[in-house]
C-alpha cells in the first residue's frame, strides 16, 4: 500500500511540474507574439505631458509654426513642447519660424516666455498680436510630425543653420 500511495504522490508531484513548466513555455511564447515597443512608443509611454507654463528664451534652439494654431519648440538638450495657441493667428503660417515675442524680463540671462506672453510673425505688418498657451511636452517624433521634417533632420537642423532662438527671441517689452 506504501508503493502505491508513493507512485500516486510523484504521478501527483510531476503531473504538478509538468503543468508548471506547460504554463510558463506558454507565457513565454504569448511574450514573443507581442511585438516589440518602438523607442518612439518607450519615449511616448514614458513622456510626463504636464504643461508648463514658461520656457527660458535661452534654452530655445528654435521654432517652427505647425498651423495658425500651433507653435512646436525646439529645445537645446532634445526637449520639445507644443504650444497650442489660445486664439487662432491671422498671420502664423506652418513652416513660419521668425517670432518676435513680447514678454517681461527681469534679467536677459534668465528671459522666459510664458502662456500669458504673445508675439508676432517678423513678416507680419499689422501689429496685431498672437497670444501664447502652456507649453505641452511632445516626443521628437510628434515634433517631426506637426513641423514634417524628419526627426533625424530636426536633430541636424538644430546644430547651427541660423533658425535658432537668436532669430526669434525677439524683443523685451516691460
Amino acid at each position: 500500500m506504501t508503493r502505491t500511495i508513493r507512485a500516486r504522490v510523484g504521478l501527483v508531484i510531476g503531473a504538478g511540474l509538468l503543468a508548471a513548466m506547460a504554463a510558463s513555455v506558454a507565457q513565454a511564447q504569448d511574450a514573443s507574439r507581442q511585438p516589440a515597443q518602438s523607442d518612439a512608443e518607450k519615449a511616448q509611454a514614458e513622456l510626463d505631458r504636464t504643461p508648463e507654463d514658461c520656457v527660458l528664451l535661452n534654452r530655445v534652439d528654435r521654432n517652427v509654426a505647425a498651423n495658425d494654431r500651433q507653435v512646436v519648440f525646439f529645445m537645446k538638450g532634445g526637449k520639445n513642447y507644443l504650444n497650442i495657441l489660445d486664439t487662432s493667428c491671422q498671420a502664423l503660417k506652418a513652416g513660419d519660424y521668425r517670432f518676435i515675442f513680447q514678454y517681461r524680463a527681469a534679467s536677459p540671462k534668465m528671459s522666459r516666455v510664458c502662456d500669458t506672453d504673445g508675439f508676432t510673425v517678423e513678416r507680419q505688418t499689422s501689429r496685431i498680436g498672437c497670444a501664447l498657451g502652456q507649453f505641452i511636452p511632445i516626443t521628437a517624433e510628434e515634433a517631426a510630425a506637426l513641423t514634417a521634417k524628419p526627426a533625424a533632420a530636426s536633430a541636424a537642423s538644430s546644430s547651427g543653420n541660423g533658425q535658432g532662438s537668436g532669430a526669434s527671441s525677439g524683443e523685451n517689452k516691460n
